[in-house]
């Protein structure tokens, strides 16, 4: 799994499953809130954060399981999952 927030950076993490990319997405995106000089900064990115792991949770997962790596952007936040080997 590889994500990309705004403002803050990026960062790639191996993972055994959508559910366990999408607990990181979600707790990368909190840490981060100290990057920011305004709460409204940190709430848009951690908004969009939330939302694409339902997407993840859905379509990243079905399109993972046919082998092929899946890729999605909401706002400030990017995410590409891929099969091991891919």
């Amino acid at each position: 799994m590889t994500w990309d927030l705004e403002g803050v950076g990026t960062a790639s993490q191996s993972v055994e499953g959508v559910e366990e990319a999408a607990k990181w997405l979600v707790d990368s995106t909190e840490r981060s809130r100290r990057a920011f000089d305004t709460e409204w900064e940190w709430r848009r990115l951690m908004d969009s954060a939330v939302r694409l792991r339902e997407v993840m949770l859905d379509e990243g997962r079905r399109t993972l399981e046919r082998g092929v790596p899946w890729e999605a952007m909401d706002e400030g936040v990017k995410v590409r999952l891929a099969p091991r080997g891919a």
